[in-house]
């Protein structure tokens, strides 16, 4: 719960998981917002007043790290941050890394994504502010990349340790010719830039199948698990090198 100023808003943390097939593991867990009742990010901040944006959006962050540690995760976990946020309130996003250290939750393992549509090419206020949280250990990821909005620009302010790959880039992959040699040169240029690629948004095996023969090892998606309301899911598909279960 959310109280500010008179106004009360009520929210869920849910995770999904991020695949590494090639260990059979949870490689992340990407935090998402959802309503008290499971409704979507839309419901919790569509009442909310400007001012108080930033606000609740660093009381779902901190949330978020707390019910992680709670359900006892040892994997990364990923967290959403819009560029506003980032540049007209950058206090609340260094209190995340503090929050994080002040409950036990190393830094390291804190993924911060920020969307290729929210990188504004030539602010530097915006890159000042990432590379602050990369200085601090924590990594950067660019999301909906591919999406067609800053394009190879975002690469170069941001910088990011990770891309994910836009689910228009995703969806029947498998069967469309440009997709395909888009991914591949997408593959090719992190490769050449150390930057760890993820497909997000998998949710047939005909695509999986594609993006693994192309290289693709970190993954997202229905087709392994979807998000868990206050738990953290286990994916059940396509462990290459599955984890035993627990007895």
């Amino acid at each position: 719960m959310f109280r500010r100023d008179g106004v009360a808003v009520s929210f869920l943390n849910a995770y999904q998981p991020i695949v590494d097939v090639i260990n059979g593991s949870v490689y992340a867990y990407e935090s998402l917002v959802r309503g008290s009742l499971g409704q979507s990010p839309m419901s919790v901040f569509k009442s909310v007043p400007r001012a108080l944006t930033s606000p609740l959006d660093q009381a779902i962050r901190e949330a978020s790290i707390n019910r992680a540690v709670a359900l006892g995760i040892d994997t990364r976990l990923t967290l959403n941050i819009s560029s506003e946020c980032l540049i007209s309130e950058e206090q609340h996003t260094l209190k995340t890394l503090e929050h994080a250290r002040s409950v036990g939750f190393p830094v390291e393992k804190l993924i911060f994504e920020i969307s290729e549509s929210d990188v504004i090419h030539g602010i530097p206020r915006l890159v000042d502010v990432l590379h602050k949280i990369n200085s601090a250990g924590a990594t950067l990821a660019l999301v909906d990349f591919g999406a067609g909005y800053a394009g190879l620009n975002s690469l170069i302010d941001v910088n990011p340790d990770i891309i994910k790959l836009d689910m228009y880039l995703i969806r029947d992959i498998h069967r469309s010719g440009p997709r395909q040699a888009t991914i591949r040169a997408l593959i090719a240029l992190s490769e050449e830039l150390g930057i760890e690629i993820i497909a997000e948004g998998v949710e047939t095996i005909e695509e999986y199948d594609f993006l693994r023969s192309s290289g693709v090892e970190l993954y997202q998606g229905y087709l392994f698990a979807k998000p868990g309301l206050c738990e953290l899911p286990q994916p059940q598909l396509l462990l290459e090198n599955p984890v035993p279960s627990a007895v």
